[in-house]
């Protein structure tokens, strides 16, 4: 189950309510700051092409 689901489903509150807006926006806030530490993480590889299309079609050549 996605986080995004969790966050949802066990909503104790209305969603229009100023708490539930709060949590809301932490958790979008947590998954922000997770997505920027790992945004350079293959920035320095010259092994890998840099175009994302490219590299992912080069990873799905190697299953056929």
């Amino acid at each position: 189950m996605s986080t995004l689901m969790k966050e949802y489903e066990y909503r104790a509150e209305p969603a229009d309510t100023p708490v539930a807006e709060d949590a809301l926006l932490q958790a979008r806030a947590r998954r922000l700051a997770a997505l920027k530490a790992a945004e350079g993480l293959w920035k320095d590889r010259t092994d890998i092409p840099r175009d994302g299309i490219e590299a992912q079609e080069q990873l799905r050549a190697e299953w056929h």
